[in-house]
């Protein structure tokens, strides 16, 4: 599924649209042109986006500055294409919360990137410090990940969004390995195997 994000519409509300959207299992890819629509977006109106059961995608296309940016940023995937600048604060104010959650999560260089320089990000340095995964050519399509099975695209979801390391990270991968073999997909895969036919997940 896709949805544009919509410049100059109530930045609430327009968040409100797409964690609807997310809601349930699947891929969402949300489209980001160049824009922003100044104003704020409150941690507890980015929490529903981040925690969603869809697997986000954010396609990012243009220069693109706060709020749009921090939704853009908080989505699982961040793909930006070749002519993507991120505008990460303005002028001298610091960067929104989601914006800071996303450099949080990329690590310390982005993070004292996006704290102690203003100047705006490029699609290559973006990538660089761990804010988008990939530069997409323009007219290339994305790549989402197979929603072929529901249960173990959300389950890989869920192990990166919970950046666990050591003793804990390594509880969480048995356990997620456990959920996904009761799943019954694991079976199924190798019958269809077996079968020499499509699965059926």
């Amino acid at each position: 599924m896709q949805v544009d994000w919509i410049h100059g519409k109530d930045a609430p509300s327009q968040l409100d649209r797409l964690s609807g959207a997310a809601s349930e299992p699947g891929v969402l890819v949300a489209v980001f042109d160049s824009g922003g629509d100044g104003g704020d977006l409150g941690w507890e109106a980015l929490e529903p986006w981040i925690k969603s059961r869809a697997v986000t995608v954010a396609e990012i296309n243009g220069r693109l500055a706060s709020p749009a940016l921090d939704v853009a940023l908080c989505s699982d995937l961040v793909y930006v294409r070749p002519e993507a600048l991120l505008q990460l604060s303005a002028s001298e104010a610091p960067p929104l919360p989601g914006v800071i959650w996303a450099l949080g999560r990329a690590g310390r260089r982005a993070l004292y990137r996006g704290l102690m320089e203003t100047e705006d990000l490029s699609a290559a340095e973006a990538v660089e410090l761990g804010l988008a995964n990939r530069v997409v050519a323009a007219g290339d399509p994305l790549s989402l990940p197979d929603a072929a099975s529901l249960t173990a695209l959300t389950t890989a979801r869920d192990l990166t969004r919970a950046g666990a390391f050591g003793a804990p990270g390594l509880a969480l991968e048995l356990a997620s390995f456990r959920l996904l073999f009761a799943s019954g997909d694991p079976n199924e895969g190798a019958r269809a195997f077996l079968e020499k036919r499509k699965p059926e997940f």
